[in-house]
């Protein structure tokens, strides 16, 4: 699903591309983020198609490993885990 957008405290909204199971979502962006950064992403917001839904981060992977630079973006892929407790529509609250 196109349009997807991450939020995390703190940090600014990551938008991107995030395929759905049943307990995960895979969450494909582009940014700029320190390996301290990235290791210090543990809970977030998911935003997909006006619906929102409160993920624990599983695991953050750099899909171009040769891309370190500080300061240079590079391509990731975040596997959340899906917390239906959290799970609401933007629309409902309306």
């Amino acid at each position: 699903m196109n349009g997807a957008m991450l939020t995390f405290d703190g940090l600014a909204t990551l938008a991107g591309h995030a395929e759905a199971t049943a307990d995960y979502f895979e969450f494909r962006t582009n940014a700029a983020l320190s390996n301290v950064q990235l290791n210090e992403l543990h809970r977030a917001t998911i935003e997909i198609d006006g619906r929102t839904e409160g993920v624990l981060v599983e695991s953050t992977d750099r899909l171009d490993p040769a891309s370190t630079q500080r300061g240079a973006a590079s391509r990731l892929l975040l596997t959340l885990r899906r917390n239906t407790a959290s799970t609401s529509s933007t629309q409902e609250a309306q």
